[in-house]
């Protein structure tokens, strides 16, 4: 068997099999890394037209190879522990809830959420400043709250995160609630997700989110008369709803994605907005990073 042949067959098949379990739950995987794997491509292209010596691209086939399994496993092993672990461990699911009270001095709140792979929400309202429920059996959530002057500083981080993988039972799901009142800032520091953000109850000066390979739908809101969008993901779908009320305007440095930006006009800097952008008193601005995406901005 030739070595190309072999390279590329070692490939399609931990790439295969990386996805089936992937998909039933077996095991985590960090496909922003393994996407990250395109580079090999070029070398294995160049190494064909470089290299005329049979011997010698051989050798540099399999040290491909090598370091192509070597960077898979790796990918699969940030989401899992040991087999000793697996095995001895029972994969059961802690809940923890979380809140804060409420005072009438609080003008504005910002919230950090750190935490690994997972589901994670923010819907419905609260009369707390905020209510969070986590139930997971990847780590132990940790709750901050500081109150500084009439700002609000929470923060949920995941602290001693196993990166622990059960056979069909991995679970990191967690649910926030957020108070009307205050202007938000949010911060939310996750990993592979599937994220459902619907922030149209609140007023929101600004959000971040930093995810690795997800699912996430934002849905924003005329509460506040600027708003900060902020995506910095891996290979993701990203589906953000804005009102038609609002003015919009898109940085987008997602060049090798696919886009719908309906209703938006590409200006001269590269930039996209709405015909009424210049004319509202509210507006949003988005600024999407992210590698080979699904992304899509709707009115609504």
């Amino acid at each position: 068997m030739k070595a190309s042949r072999l390279l590329a067959g070692l490939l399609i098949v931990l790439l295969g099999v990386a996805l089936f379990l992937s998909n039933f739950d077996v095991i985590n995987v960090n496909w922003d890394l393994v996407f990250k794997l395109w580079p090999v491509l070029l070398i294995f292209a160049g190494i064909s037209v470089l290299v005329h010596n049979e011997k010698w691209k051989a050798a540099l086939y399999v040290l491909t190879t090598i370091l192509v399994v070597i960077w898979i496993l790796s990918a699969i092993s940030e989401g899992s522990r040991s087999f000793h672990d697996v095995f001895d461990g029972d994969g059961s699911v802690r809940v923890q809830e979380f809140s804060t009270e409420m005072s009438k001095d609080i003008s504005h709140a910002e919230f950090t959420l750190n935490a690994g792979a997972g589901k994670f929400s923010i819907a419905d309202t609260t009369g707390s400043v905020l209510a969070a429920k986590a139930e997971t059996n990847l780590g132990d959530y940790t709750f901050n709250s500081d109150k500084n002057g009439t700002t609000e500083n929470l923060s949920l981080s995941m602290e001693n995160h196993s990166h622990a993988w059960w056979f069909g039972g991995s679970r990191n799901d967690v649910k926030v609630r957020l108070n009307s009142g205050p202007d938000w800032r949010l911060n939310l520091n996750v990993g592979a997700c599937k994220g459902d953000f619907d922030l149209a109850p609140y007023k929101v000066r600004s959000a971040n989110i930093d995810a690795g390979a997800s699912k996430i739908t934002v849905r924003l809101g005329d509460k506040s008369d600027t708003t900060d969008l902020s995506f910095d993901t891996g290979v993701s779908k990203l589906t953000v709803y804005v009102p038609s009320s609002s003015g919009c305007r898109i940085d987008d440095k997602a060049q090798l994605s696919s886009k719908s930006f309906r209703h938006f006009t590409k200006t001269d800097d590269g930039r996209y907005v709405t015909p009424n952008f210049q004319n509202t008193s509210k507006k949003v601005f988005i600024s999407i990073d992210a590698g080979v995406s699904s992304i899509k901005v709707v009115r609504y």
